[in-house]
């Protein structure tokens, strides 16, 4: 039966991945540390965006209560590559007024939507929050694809715990209970079952943290060769930013940057969309950022030269016209962003001399102890008076 669930995948998918041009990769990557030791069998279901308008579960109304409106961060397993991190998206939590909670569903939303809800309870004298087991998202053509917790070592369901979030009071934060838990969606037809993808580690920031987001202008050259010009959005905490639109076949993926001695150190190895990477890379091989370069005299920032931005996916094989392998449909070179001078991005000064202090802060300015889990900022001070922020990820 697996082989025909990957048969019936693999019909389905061909038609959706040949509507673009898809162009396979032969470079290095360092994919092979990041690689979750657990058998991943499913297909990669975002293929059927074409076929799958129609197969789409009624969604499901959330509760009546107070919709509170999040930032989320997370690490997230994407098919071929394994654990990578996507961040800044945008859910509600509606906490309802009789202990019950709906959650804006985190998987396959390419495919599913972004109006399926996920039940669950929320215990105000704890703050724990517990998402219900066996909630189906999605069903294409009597596959059925359901969220539930997840055992981490054998990589299958464990319908007997719930997967649990807890809310800090005090910051507002909803994080996971524990971050070596796993939620996960599987598919089944009924017969077999097969693990899809799972998410672990996360953090749910109050949309009150941020700034608002700032419009840039952005040029580029596309894959083609041809010169493309649009607009990006940056929020700025900070030494931190998250960049909207810098790869704009994924218009809603933010990357996360970091501001040093006026440049902007932009991450690779980020989610742009379901079972699909934005890379930052050589023509040969995958860096860890990139540097975008701040010239005062333009006011804009310039990508490193000889860096380019692409998008990453694994394709199974399906039959001899599309073979197995990784590959790439969208490359942006020549990236530069314009306009910044209005902003703080341009405006800060770092000192490399040793520290004298240093303190710790939330997303939200409250000073803490120590660097929390997840987003925290951390503040140097030095001797001749000058301050340095940046980003500490934990």
């Amino acid at each position: 039966m697996k082989k025909i669930l990957l048969i019936a995948f693999a019909v389905l998918s061909l038609n959706a991945f040949a509507q673009t041009p898809k162009f396979r990769v032969n470079k290095i990557n360092n994919f092979e540390t990041r690689t979750v030791a657990k058998s991943k069998l499913a297909e990669r279901l975002n293929q059927l965006k074409g076929t799958a308008t129609a197969n789409k579960i009624k969604a499901k109304a959330p509760v009546a209560g107070t919709t509170q409106t999040y930032y989320a961060d997370y690490q997230e397993y994407v098919t071929g590559m394994g654990i990578l991190q996507r961040v800044h998206v945008k859910y509600n939590i509606i906490f309802g007024n009789d202990g019950t909670v709906s959650i804006s569903n985190m998987f396959l939303r390419s495919l599913a939507g972004n109006d399926v809800y996920l039940t669950g309870k929320y215990d105000e004298a704890t703050g724990e929050i517990t998402i219900d087991n066996n909630q189906e998202i999605l069903n294409i053509n009597g596959m059925r694809l359901y969220v539930c917790k997840e055992d981490g070592e054998s990589g299958i369901e464990d319908p007997d715990n719930e997967y649990k979030l807890v809310l800090d009071p005090e910051k507002g934060i909803v994080r996971s209970a524990d971050e070596n838990e796993y939620i996960a969606l599987f598919i089944t037809d009924g017969e077999t079952t097969e693990l899809y993808t799972d998410i672990k580690d996360m953090f749910y920031y109050p949309e009150d943290m941020f700034p608002a987001a700032v419009s840039h202008g952005y040029s580029y050259t596309d894959i083609y060769g041809e010169q493309q010009s649009t607009t990006i959005d940056i929020v700025t905490i900070q030494d931190m930013c998250y960049i909207r639109n810098l790869a704009p076949k994924y218009p809603d993926a933010w990357i996360p940057a970091v501001i040093n001695n006026n440049n902007i150190y932009a991450y690779s190895y980020m989610i742009g969309d379901d079972d699909t990477a934005l890379m930052f890379g050589t023509e040969t091989e995958f860096v860890d950022y990139c540097t975008f370069y701040y010239n005062s005299s333009t006011d804009t920032y310039t990508g490193e030269s000889g860096i380019e931005l692409t998008d990453y996916f694994y394709y199974p094989a399906g039959d001899a016209s599309v073979p197995e392998g990784y590959y790439l449909s969208c490359r942006y070179t020549d990236m530069t962003i314009s306009g910044l001078a209005s902003t703080s991005i341009s405006k800060i000064d770092n000192s490399d001399s040793e520290a004298v202090s240093t303190e710790y802060f939330d997303l939200s300015g409250r000073r803490v102890n120590n660097a929390d889990k997840g987003i925290s900022i951390m503040r140097m001070k030095y001797a001749d008076g000058t301050t340095k922020t940046v980003k500490v990820i934990k």
